[in-house]
């Protein structure tokens, strides 16, 4: 059997080629004859372990595909409190104008339920909205424009509702780079959280993963599959939780910046997450996949607008005991 990583470029079935590693193989390569599959989904980048022959040193016959170890989930040791989690994804603007009127609307939901918590992914300030591509944003600058939406949105937050705040490397105010660090605001407010794109976070117990880069999608565009019946939105999913990471797609989109010291220190799950949101231009779903709760919300402020409304009522048995809705604004 070999264990490898499936080589980049642009695949079809027969054009699969496994690269070893430096240490163990010295990055040789061997091609790939998928016929004896039943099923697989592989794309650039990916860790597989295959089982097959070679019989004549020149193409490798894989007959199956070993499944990977999965991740084990942190042990709940806080107390076991239910909990409600409002989140989206931007845009937050109408392609028109930067009056942020989706955000708005979303505000006015937050008020009238008071979650507990509001998770935003970025981006707050797109650098590809047609007004920010011109610089015509006014008489402040991005960053000043950037720092005072995020200052709106806690002067209109419930005194109870805590705001995480991802960024995006399409914040034209944050750092294009991924791993991204969380924004400078240069102000510390006790219900606001600063995150970093991806991170994990604990809520009452409940471990909720995010990224706001669009992995589905760059997943989406690279991947070969022959598997008959299958989810594929649930197979994209999957292929993080599989590979341990929250971008597995090697090299990456040409979308993505990406830092590779950084990525190995700040980009690998260190336990399974319970609730992973994965922000999509794919159509927004909520799946079980392992045993995690997977929500794309979509984007804010696209066609017609969702955002998600989410509520953990046990976080000892949270995939039983979580409600999702995807809402339109």
């Amino acid at each position: 059997w070999y264990q490898r990583r499936v080589r980049a470029g642009k695949l079809n079935a027969s054009s699969v080629v496994l690269e070893g590693s430096l240490e163990t193989s010295y990055g040789k390569r061997v091609p790939l004859d998928l016929r004896g599959l039943e099923h697989y989904s592989l794309y650039p980048g990916q860790i597989v372990a295959l089982e097959g022959t070679n019989p004549t040193g020149r193409k490798f016959i894989p007959t199956k595909i070993l499944s990977p170890v999965p991740m084990k989930k942190k042990v709940v040791t806080s107390e076991n409190k239910p909990v409600t989690i409002f989140g989206a994804c931007g845009p937050y603007t109408s392609q028109d104008s930067l009056a942020y009127e989706p955000l708005a609307d979303l505000l006015s939901k937050v008020q009238e339920e008071q979650p507990d918590v509001l998770v935003l992914l970025g981006p707050f300030v797109d650098v590809k909205h047609p007004l920010v591509e011109k610089c015509d944003v006014g008489d402040m600058t991005l960053e000043e424009l950037f720092r005072s939406q995020i200052s709106h949105i806690l002067q209109r937050l419930p005194k109870h509702t805590h705001l995480v705040v991802v960024p995006s490397q399409r914040d034209a105010a944050c750092d294009f780079v991924y791993p991204q660090p969380p924004p400078d605001l240069g102000v510390s407010v006790p219900n606001l959280t600063l995150a970093p794109d991806p991170c994990t976070l604990e809520v009452n117990g409940v471990c909720v993963a995010m990224t706001s880069t669009d992995v589905l999608f760059h997943l989406s565009s690279e991947e070969i599959s022959h598997s008959p019946g299958s989810d594929r939105l649930g197979r994209l999913a999957g292929h993080l939780l599989h590979q341990h990471n929250f971008y597995p797609l090697h090299p990456s989109s040409e979308d993505v910046n990406l830092d590779y010291p950084h990525f190995v220190k700040h980009a690998f799950f260190q336990t399974k997450p319970d609730i992973l949101l994965l922000p999509s231009d794919l159509r927004y779903f909520v799946k079980n996949v392992q045993d995690t709760v997977v929500v794309n919300p979509a984007k804010l402020g696209k066609g017609s607008g969702t955002y998600f409304k989410l509520r953990v009522k046990d976080s000892k048995q949270i995939t039983n005991s979580t409600f999702v809705n995807i809402v339109k604004i």
